[in-house]
């Protein structure tokens, strides 16, 4: 307690002199002057033993330590009342992985952290660059390649598409399981391709009534195993006919009822996606 009072003592002397330097206009002076006695009241906050021991991260998953420590700049023995809490969080959030952080004294020598970290949500691919990206669609790191069942999303906006696009995919959840990656063509709408990105079917959706265009082929894969079939694309972007495009010597025999409203039309010349 006494230290404790020599200390405040001395807070107030350092603030009766700064009154004084300011009327005769010697800023440079009392910024010094402020600066020392700061350090100094801390070296004093430290020596009572308000200094910091021990630094404990809440949430951590993908960010590394050694990051955290060095963002933060602090050691053990740091006068814990030194720690500018607001600028340790900023400077967290600058991370990768931190979507936000809290920073939190603990007096007396304790400082702790949480923090929540992005969940990735889709595999970025623009050439040869592979970006993983969170659902609002806010690139997280660069990887070397596919990293495990994340779906490959392709285009220049395709990740601020892609939570909405698979909102809609988890409707049917059966064809989603076998979606291996999303295209955005022409920044309107996505081709979706199954089972295999380089030779699985390509499902080309329109750029209005997703959901409905969906839920349509959801009907055609119960009722006719539309995915099983030797099809290279399934056209999905007229409401009233279904267009499969067929592979090299395929047959179009999908068994699939030709009403008014869904007619199966087979061709085999490639098309340009648009």
């Amino acid at each position: 307690m006494r230290r404790l009072a020599i200390l405040f003592g001395a807070t107030a002397v350092v603030g009766a002199a700064t009154l004084g330097l300011r009327a005769s206009d010697r800023w440079p002076q009392i910024t010094s002057l402020y600066t020392n006695a700061k350090d100094h009241m801390l070296d004093m906050t430290a020596m009572a033993g308000l200094r910091l021991e021990a630094l404990t991260v809440e949430g951590r998953v993908n960010t590394d330590p050694d990051d955290i420590l060095a963002l933060m700049d602090i050691e053990r023995g740091t006068p814990i009342l030194s720690i500018n809490v607001t600028e340790a969080r900023e400077a967290l959030e600058t991370l990768p992985w931190v979507k936000s952080a809290q920073v939190e004294r603990q007096l007396p020598g304790a400082v702790h952290v949480v923090i929540e970290e992005r969940t990735a949500y889709a595999l970025w691919q623009r050439g040869k660059r592979y970006t993983l990206i969170d659902a609002s669609g806010h690139s997280i790191v660069d990887v070397p390649g596919q990293i495990g069942e994340l779906p490959l999303i392709v285009g220049s906006d395709a990740p601020a598409h892609a939570f909405e696009l698979f909102e809609v995919l988890k409707t049917a959840p059966d064809l989603l399981s076998r979606v291996r990656g999303a295209v955005r063509i022409g920044e309107r709408r996505w081709n979706i391709h199954f089972d295999s990105f380089e030779s699985g079917i390509a499902v080309r959706l329109p750029e209005v009534g997703v959901a409905e265009a969906w839920a349509r082929l959801a009907t055609m894969q119960r009722e006719h195993s539309l995915l099983e079939r030797d099809l290279s694309a399934i056209d999905l972007r007229l409401p009233d006919r279904l267009i499969v495009q067929l592979n090299k010597n395929g047959a179009a025999t999908t068994g699939a009822p030709k009403t008014t409203d869904q007619r199966l039309n087979a061709t085999k010349s490639v098309k340009q996606d648009v």
